[in-house]
């Protein structure tokens, strides 16, 4: 039975089927298990508890964070009207990670937004049209586009290694 949920993870994860059967990931450096307090939702104590603050940076809302189940499922109900939605991670397993600096340019190559992240999540509230991002993390730098329409929530994951 082990073996068969290794192999089942191993296909979301895109490792090859004898890696994820000979080795034991849990046991490799960095491998960050998920304690079962972590495995709970939030109580509606716990988020109505968070207490993360709508910035601006360029005249451009933004709101940052995700440190814990209660302020991920607070910023997935106050980020809902955000036009762009990021999530930063790093590793096969994506684990979250924080302090990534986000700089978007418009097609003129004019920083439109930039800003730090104090979790995983960002939500920011950019106006409709095509931008090239670059998010850095831990001295790696990963380019992106972002098309952002009007009337919805565009959704990017930026993971570094």
């Amino acid at each position: 039975m082990r073996r068969i949920i290794l192999t089942t993870t191993a296909v979301v994860l895109g490792l090859s089927l004898a890696h994820a059967a000979n080795d034991e990931p849990w046991l490799e450096e960095g491998w960050e298990p998920i304690t079962e307090e972590e495995r709970q939702p939030a109580t509606e104590q716990e988020v109505e508890q968070v207490s993360l603050t709508e910035r601006e940076a360029n005249d451009i809302r933004y709101l940052t964070g995700g440190i814990g189940v209660a302020e991920r499922e607070w910023l997935d109900r106050h980020g809902a009207n955000y036009t762009q939605r990021l999530e930063f991670s790093r590793g096969e397993r994506g684990a979250f990670v924080s302090r990534v600096a986000l700089t978007v340019r418009d097609r003129d190559g004019s920083v439109v937004f930039q800003a730090e992240s104090d979790g995983p999540i960002m939500y920011v509230d950019l106006p409709e049209g095509r931008y090239r991002a670059e998010a850095s993390y831990a001295g790696e730098t990963r380019e992106f586009s972002l098309n952002v329409r009007a009337g919805g929530q565009s959704r990017t994951h930026v993971n570094f290694p």
